[in-house]
C-alpha cells in the first residue's frame, strides 16, 4: 500500500445539490498525523479550483496554519475585538463589540473557511427584518474589518465580505431646532444652574463631549476665544478625557460679548459653590461642574435636558446634539461661509459639512439666483442693456435673444 502524501494537496471540487461547488484541500496535522480537510464553497467550479490551489500553497508554506483554518467565525471575531480594544476609543470599541455580537451569534460554530459571500448576504437580509439599515451597514463594516484582519493573519486567503452588499437605506432627516425653539429653551431655563450650559451649546455648536471637557484655562478672556482641545468620552466610571481624532478637531472658537459676560457671572457663581463645599470640592478646573466641582456626567446632562424641554414645552425628540445642528444651520442661513462654519464645528472637511447641512438650505439657491440676476442681467437689461446698445450688430437682437458669436 503506497504511503499517503504528507504534503497538503488539493482535491477535485465537489458539486453540491444547491448547484454550488465545494473546493477541498487535504492536509495532515503535524502534531497528531491525522488527516484533515478544509473546504469552502463557490458559485463555479473554476472558482473552487482556484481557491483550492491557493489554499494548497498556503498550507504548504505554513504547515501549522491548519489550526487557523479550523477556527470558527465567532472565534476570529473575538480575536479581532481583542486586538483592536487598545487601539480605538472605548466608545468606538463598545460599538464594534455590539455590532460584532450579531455576527458572533449567527456563526458561532461555522468554520471561517465555510463563510461565503452568499451566506453573508443572506445574513444581512435576515438581520434587516429586525434591525435598521444603519445597523446592518455598521455590522457589515465591522465584519469587513475583522475578515480583512483574518486575511492579514493568514487564516483565510481572501475576504468573503468584500463583495457582499450592505443595504443602502435612507438618511434620517436632521431634527433642527428653529431659532424660536432655541430661544424658548433659554427663556424657560434662565435663572437655573443649567442655563449657561444650554446657552453655550446654542451659541458655540460644540459637541457635548467637548463641552464637558472644557476647562477655564482654555478660555482667553482678552481675545474672547476658547480652545477646544479635549473631550470627555464615556459615562460614569468609564468616563475619560481624550484628544480630538483629527487636527481639525482641535480649534479655537470666537465668543461674543454676551456669552463672555455669562461665563464671568457663572465663574463667580461657581466660586460660591467651592466655598460652600469646602474640603469636599474637587478641583477639576472644568467649566461645567457639579456643586462639588466634579465634571458633569453625560447621563445627568441628558436627564436635565429632557426636563428643560418639558419645562419649555418643546418636543421631546429634540436632542442636545440638535442644538449643534441649529447653530450650524442658522450660521449658514445667515450667509456665513461654509469653511467658517466647518472650522467652528471641527468637521474633518468642508465636504462633510456640505453633505450634512447642504440639503436643509434649499431656499439659498433661489436667493443666490436672484442676487446673480440683479448683479449681471439687471445691469444689462435694465440699464444700458442689449436693446439699448449703439452697436448695430447687438441692437439687431431683441432683449431675449442671444448672439451665437457671443
Amino acid at each position: 500500500m503506497p504511503n499517503r502524501p504528507k504534503e497538503p494537496h488539493a482535491i477535485d471540487p465537489r458539486k453540491l445539490p444547491s448547484g454550488r461547488w465545494k473546493g477541498r484541500v487535504q492536509y495532515w496535522d503535524p502534531d497528531t498525523g491525522q488527516r484533515k480537510e478544509t473546504t469552502q464553497t463557490f458559485a463555479t467550479e473554476r472558482e473552487a479550483k482556484k481557491w483550492s490551489r491557493e489554499e494548497e500553497r498556503r498550507l504548504q508554506e505554513n504547515p501549522r496554519s491548519h489550526v487557523a483554518a479550523t477556527q470558527t467565525v465567532a472565534e476570529v471575531l473575538t480575536q479581532w475585538l481583542t486586538t483592536v480594544k487598545g487601539q480605538v476609543d472605548p466608545n468606538t470599541y463598545r460599538s464594534y463589540r455590539q455590532m460584532a455580537n450579531h455576527s458572533i451569534g449567527e456563526w458561532e460554530n461555522l468554520p471561517i473557511q465555510a463563510l461565503t459571500t452568499l451566506e453573508i448576504q443572506q445574513f444581512y437580509t435576515r438581520l434587516g427584518q429586525t434591525r435598521s439599515s444603519r445597523t446592518v451597514n455598521y455590522v457589515h463594516t465591522v465584519l469587513q474589518m475583522a475578515m480583512e484582519a483574518a486575511v492579514d493573519w493568514g487564516i483565510i486567503p481572501k475576504n468573503p465580505v468584500a463583495k457582499a452588499k450592505a443595504p443602502r437605506g435612507t438618511r434620517k432627516p436632521l431634527r433642527i431646532p428653529s431659532p424660536e425653539e432655541m430661544e424658548q429653551l433659554l427663556r424657560a431655563t434662565q435663572g437655573t444652574r443649567w442655563f449657561i450650559l444650554w446657552a453655550w451649546c446654542v451659541v458655540t455648536g460644540t459637541r457635548m463631549g467637548e463641552t464637558l471637557g472644557l476647562t477655564w484655562d482654555a478660555i482667553d478672556w482678552d481675545r474672547q476665544e476658547a480652545v477646544i482641545q479635549q473631550a470627555v468620552s464615556g459615562a460614569g466610571t468609564k468616563a475619560r478625557i481624550k484628544v480630538p481624532k483629527t487636527d481639525r478637531g482641535t480649534r479655537t472658537i470666537a465668543l461674543g460679548d454676551r456669552l463672555i459676560g455669562l461665563l464671568r457671572d457663572y465663574q463667580a457663581t461657581q466660586a460660591t459653590w467651592k466655598a460652600a463645599a469646602g474640603s469636599a470640592w474637587v478641583d477639576t478646573g472644568a467649566v461645567f461642574t457639579t456643586y462639588q466641582g466634579k465634571r458633569l456626567g453625560s447621563r445627568n446632562v441628558d436627564r436635565a435636558f429632557k426636563q428643560a424641554l418639558e419645562q419649555a414645552n418643546l418636543p421631546s425628540e429634540i436632542r442636545i446634539h440638535d442644538l449643534r445642528h441649529g447653530m450650524a444651520t442658522q450660521w449658514l442661513a445667515a450667509g456665513i461661509a461654509v469653511n467658517v462654519v466647518s472650522e467652528r464645528l471641527g468637521h474633518t472637511s468642508i465636504a462633510f459639512t456640505l453633505q450634512t447641512y447642504g440639503h436643509v438650505l434649499p431656499h439659498q439657491q433661489a436667493g443666490a439666483a436672484a442676487t446673480m440676476e440683479a448683479q449681471v442681467l439687471g445691469v444689462v437689461l435694465d440699464g444700458s442693456g442689449i436693446g439699448d446698445s449703439t452697436d448695430p450688430e447687438r441692437a439687431a437682437f431683441g432683449p431675449h435673444e442671444v448672439s451665437k458669436s457671443s
